[in-house]
């Protein structure tokens, strides 16, 4: 089961791709293919991005509803996923 953090952690990676995409298509540079590379990558971002927005809500309105506590995942000594 994945917890929110968890999905924010997917969502700010999707970001940094999007981010990257927009990059190369500002670069004034970037040959047509590049352009058309990362204008491909920037939808399917987007797209993701949506998807993982939508299921951090899903998780948060069950997580209120079913008043049920999420399972606590260390990472390390300074990650922590999850409810205390």
């Amino acid at each position: 089961m994945e917890t929110i953090a968890n999905l924010i952690d997917k969502l700010t990676v999707v970001n940094i791709r999007i981010w990257m995409a927009e990059d190369i298509k500002r670069e004034p540079a970037a040959t047509d293919a590049q352009l058309a590379q990362a204008t491909r990558l920037t939808n399917i971002c987007n797209q993701q991005r949506n998807d993982l927005i939508q299921e951090i809500d899903e998780l948060i309105n069950n997580i209120i509803i079913t008043k049920q506590p999420q399972k606590l995942y260390k990472q390390g000594k300074t990650k922590l996923y999850g409810k205390n």
